[in-house]
């Protein structure tokens, strides 16, 4: 039986497709990108102002994992899913950001526990001057990231990570689209789900009640994916079909 390694593997330098493909994945995260939205390699690489090289493989990586689709004639799109693949996504992340947050709760420090009320702040005064835009997207990704990390699993962070590939672009149909007149949008806003339950966390971080922690991110999250299904509900005939917010 083979044993471990007490030193730490040494880190492989950085490539260029490394970093773009961490550039991407960011803009997956953040609701940079939506589904449906389609861009050539060329494209993407003159955005990145990068070489075609480094784009193709860290395209490749993100195809392989399903959250990036390749189409012919060298062109990217964000998947769609269905609507049984998005009920999938959501009990998954369900179960492994609520673990996140109930080990946060036990376990951040004094000083992750202050910017994760920061965050949540930030995300509030964002919903109030840029709802239905990428911004309060992205804010909201920072805030759940700083949670995770707290949390202090290496490992659950990657699984989260990889399900928020697929779940960020989506994101974006809860609070980063919005076709309302102004003040319909703006009622909208200030009654949004996510303001009660990041209330409802910080306030469990605080009192380093993990359970109330883990219902305040369960609860975020299945009330989205509900207004998310909600917003796809005309176009879906049955779990076959693809989701189209």
């Amino acid at each position: 039986m083979g044993q471990i390694s007490e030193n730490p593997p040494q880190q492989r330098p950085r490539t260029l497709a490394d970093q773009v493909h961490e550039t991407l994945c960011e803009m997956l995260l953040s609701g940079q990108l939506k589904p449906r939205d389609r861009i050539s390699l060329r494209d993407l690489a003159e955005r990145l102002d990068v070489s075609m090289m480094p784009v193709r493989e860290a395209v490749s990586r993100l195809a392989a994992s399903g959250a990036l689709l390749v189409e012919p004639k060298r062109a990217v799109q964000v998947p769609l899913i269905s609507a049984a693949e998005f009920e999938d996504l959501t009990e998954m992340r369900m179960l492994t950001e609520g673990q996140a947050a109930r080990l946060a709760a036990e376990r951040a420090s004094p000083e992750q526990i202050e910017e994760i009320l920061a965050l949540a702040a930030r995300f509030e005064d964002l919903l109030d001057s840029a709802y239905g835009t990428a911004e309060p997207v992205a804010a909201n990704k920072d805030l759940h990231f700083a949670l995770y990390r707290a949390a202090g699993s290496p490992v659950l962070m990657d699984v989260i990570r990889m399900l928020w590939l697929k779940a960020g672009p989506i994101i974006n149909y809860d609070i980063g689209v919005s076709s309302l007149p102004l003040e319909e949008e703006m009622t909208r806003s200030r009654t949004h789900h996510s303001r009660s339950h990041h209330r409802q966390l910080c306030e469990a971080l605080e009192a380093r009640d993990a359970e109330e922690a883990a219902l305040a991110v369960t609860e975020d999250i299945r009330v989205a994916s509900e207004l998310i299904r909600a917003r796809a509900e005309e176009e879906l005939e049955d779990s076959r079909r693809r989701l189209l917010p």
